[in-house]
């Protein structure tokens, strides 16, 4: 990927033919200058400021124009990097990585050798004592294995770890299911590929979600030849008669939901709500994929309160996702699928045809750790951790208007009408922090839209692998920037 020399300027008919306002003028010469060959895949468009200053408008009005283009698919763009001209001959292929481990580059520059950028874009874990536990988990597992590594792993192979997995869950978590309704994955976005390829159909097939979702979806949905269809939401998530009014014009299948914990807005639907979803799930007879992989917990960590999940009331189509990424360990790449009552044995074969199953060496350890009565005290050690986080965030933050929920561990941070998400993250990538601005979590263009007020914000991760102390260096200074909002008109 090289620079470009591309110099735009505003010509007399840029606003002709219906193009708008600045920034929709700005993304139609965008456009213009890829098809003319004037900018080419892999060429980096000029930085915002940059641009700015030579079209004699506000950043705000450069990061829209990019925020179309990229919606497009035409351009990406990179929180630190910059923006990009996509490949034009694979437009389905992903985009982005989903994990970005460049800690050293933060922004538009190199960082210097004394920088170290403070990466706040992922809710990183602590390690509380949980990589001695899965050492030890290794070297059981290697104890007690034999010949048996030198195989596939039957479809039957993973008993012991689905039985294991089923008691930690806890029948609070999906209702009634047992290890028959558990198929192993390589955590939840191999779940998620693993669904959609089941239960996707036709030439056009299309997935709905809230218009503010994982982004993996969005990834996932692509390598499948599908779309994502967004759907309207509030501060509990996805509204009904939206899912309802979707599903009655896409003729989607398939519906994606966080009903406990949604990312990146932290939202939590009530029992009235998901009781409504279901319904509407039903008449449209839409197969639901919930996705609780921030929020199961071992049973005695959920406690007796708090709404049903959908798998409890509708077990005939939910396809419920867990996991140890966001509890315990995101290396050891172990989730799974609580299938739909009956689907168990199907999506077993599927994950077979897939990727030959979870290898045994995994499931083994897998197994020794959910059985060991010390790794349920290291999850609430951990959940603790990110509770201490979440109010040196709160007290940082006060009168901001953050969203937190108690264990979670990331928050929704509004920002001031003067901000936009995009231009928020480079000045705070410029200022050596990393977040994650809500542009980065909309489902398709027009999800800003559709996301209301909730999509002028930033998701900040909880990063329990730094010092306390450095995560309230941090939060401080995204405070003094969130109330330093830029003085030019931000909403050109």
């Amino acid at each position: 990927m090289t620079d470009t020399n591309w110099q735009p300027t505003f010509a007399d008919d840029a606003f002709q033919d219906g193009v708008g306002p600045k920034f929709r003028a700005l993304a139609h010469m965008i456009r213009q200058a890829i098809r003319a060959g004037e900018l080419a895949p892999g060429d980096r468009l000029p930085p915002m400021r940059d641009l700015a200053w030579r079209l004699q408008v506000t950043p705000g009005t450069v990061a829209r124009a990019y925020q179309v283009v990229a919606a497009e698919g035409i351009v990406e763009s990179h929180v630190g990097r910059g923006s990009f001209v996509a490949a034009q001959g694979a437009r389905q292929a992903p985009l982005q990585p989903l994990i970005d481990d460049r800690n050293e580059r933060g922004r538009d520059r190199p960082l210097r050798a004394d920088e170290v950028a403070i990466d706040l874009r992922s809710p990183k874990l602590p390690d509380l004592g949980q990589a001695g536990a899965i050492r030890q988990a290794f070297r059981r597992m290697a104890d007690q294995s034999g010949e048996e590594l030198l195989d596939y792993t039957p479809v039957s192979g993973d008993r012991d770890c689905t039985a294991a997995l089923t008691d930690w869950i806890g029948p609070r978590a999906a209702g009634e299911f047992g290890p028959p309704d558990i198929v192993l994955t390589h955590g939840c976005q191999s779940a998620i590929l693993l669904i959609l390829s089941m239960c996707l159909a036709g030439e056009r097939p299309r997935i709905l979600c809230e218009a503010l979702c994982y982004p993996g979806l969005r990834h996932a949905a692509r390598l499948l030849r599908a779309e994502v269809a967004p759907v309207a939401q509030d501060g509990q998530g996805m509204l009904p008669d939206e899912l309802d009014r979707a599903a009655r014009q896409t003729g989607a299948r398939v519906v994606f939901l966080t009903p406990s914990a949604q990312n990146p807005t932290t939202g939590r639907m009530n029992a009235e709500r998901r009781a409504a979803i279901i319904d509407v799930a039903r008449r449209h007879d839409l197969q639901v994929i919930e996705d609780e992989s921030y929020t199961t917990r071992p049973g005695a960590l959920r406690g007796a309160d708090g709404p049903p999940p959908l798998r409890e009331l509708a077990p005939e189509r939910v396809w419920q996702l867990v996991g140890l990424a966001k509890l315990l360990s995101a290396g050891l790449r172990f989730g799974a699928i609580i299938c739909p009552t009956g689907m168990g044995g199907q999506a077993r074969l599927a994950a077979q045809h897939s990727h030959f199953g979870v290898a045994r060496p995994l499931t083994v350890a897998v197994t020794e750790l959910l059985r060991d009565p010390a790794t349920e005290d290291l999850c609430r050690a951990i959940l603790a951790d990110f509770e201490a986080r979440r109010n040196i965030a709160t007290e940082v933050m006060a009168g901001t208007g953050l969203v937190s929920l108690a264990e979670l561990p990331f928050l929704w941070l509004p920002l001031p009408a003067r901000w936009r998400p995009s231009v928020y993250a480079q000045a705070a990538a410029d200022r050596g922090i990393l977040v994650r601005p809500a542009d980065e979590f909309a489902a398709s263009a027009g999800s800003i839209t559709l996301a209301g007020s909730f999509a002028n914000a930033v998701r900040i991760g909880l990063a329990g692998h730094m010092p306390h102390a450095t995560l309230r260096r941090a939060l401080t200074e995204l405070r003094r920037l969130h109330d330093a909002p830029p003085q030019d008109d931000m909403v050109a």
